[in-house]
């Protein structure tokens, strides 16, 4: 015979006769069970990466229908390219998420160089085109179908490739803002973030072509005085490199590195020392 206590819990069931008993708490000593609260939806992303001949669809999918929607339009958009992909299916999205990254990466055929972030409420968009009229009507289709509650936010550079004037070239180099080049901390390597905005650079100065570039590297002050001079040096020949692989003549190039002698944010704080990992560039007329 197997007594259990009326005093203590018995964690364990009895097995009894075949059948599997849960022993009873004294009413002193019944609990409620713990609830687990349950895990946040996760939101869906999308990003879609296009540059130097290579396609790359990464995030959050609908079905497998829906990534083989994305691979048809990709070899049909983007013909004889390479198409890398990331999917991560996720099944719970927005009514409107196939058609929106569709739509996206049809709009993105007509850059010659781009990257787009999407999320149920935003879609970002940086790039290079040629075309500036087939690609005005494309974005204009796109919003067209987006939810009232979708933004649609664009720092696209349109380059024509036939005109070759100082005056204009030394208008759109006034106008000219790079935006942010990432880097890790203690690192050379920018982040692949950083690629739409120096294919703008490469992309103006290509067309610009009696102008030159001056790149600046910045560090944070972590790290002694010298070392934070030589790194901001390797961030800024990172980048030259980069920029001269997209068919700019390195002697076009002024590369220096400043360290950390000209912070823009406070230092002390971790998203400061951020900011200040940088890189400038400055395109200058030949004049």
């Amino acid at each position: 015979m197997i007594k259990i206590s009326a005093t203590r819990t018995v964690a364990a069931a009895v097995l009894a006769g075949g059948l599997a008993v849960a022993p009873l708490l004294d009413k002193g000593e019944q609990t409620a069970t713990p609830v687990s609260e349950p895990l946040p939806a996760q939101a869906p992303q999308f990003q879609i990466n296009w540059h130097q001949g290579e396609l790359r669809l990464s995030g959050h999918t609908m079905s497998l229908e829906h990534e083989q929607s994305l691979l048809q339009l990709a070899a049909s958009s983007y013909p004889g390219d390479p198409v890398l992909d990331d999917f991560q299916p996720l099944g719970i999205t927005p009514l409107h998420w196939e058609n929106t990254t569709l739509q996206v990466l049809y709009l993105l055929a007509e850059t010659v160089s781009a990257q787009a972030d999407l999320s149920p409420d935003e879609i970002t968009i940086h790039g290079v085109t040629i075309n500036n009229l087939a690609w005005q009507r494309r974005l204009r289709a796109l919003k067209s179908t987006l939810p009232p509650h979708v933004s649609v936010s664009t720092d696209t550079l349109f380059v024509d490739p036939r005109v070759n004037s100082s005056e204009v070239c030394g208008r759109a180099f006034a106008a000219f803002e790079l935006g942010s080049i990432n880097f890790e901390e203690s690192s050379a390597s920018f982040r692949s973030s950083a690629y739409p905005r120096l294919d703008r650079v490469i992309a103006l100065a290509n067309t610009c072509n009696n102008g030159w570039l001056s790149i600046t590297g910045h560090s944070d002050s972590s790290g002694n005085a010298a070392w934070n001079q030589r790194l901001s040096l390797q961030r800024a020949n990172a980048v030259g490199d980069y920029i001269v692989r997209g068919g700019v003549a390195r002697e076009r190039l002024r590369v220096t590195g400043v360290g950390s002698s000209t912070p823009i944010a406070d230092d002390s704080t971790r998203y400061g020392r951020s900011l200040n990992r940088r890189i400038e560039i400055a395109l200058t007329d030949a004049d």
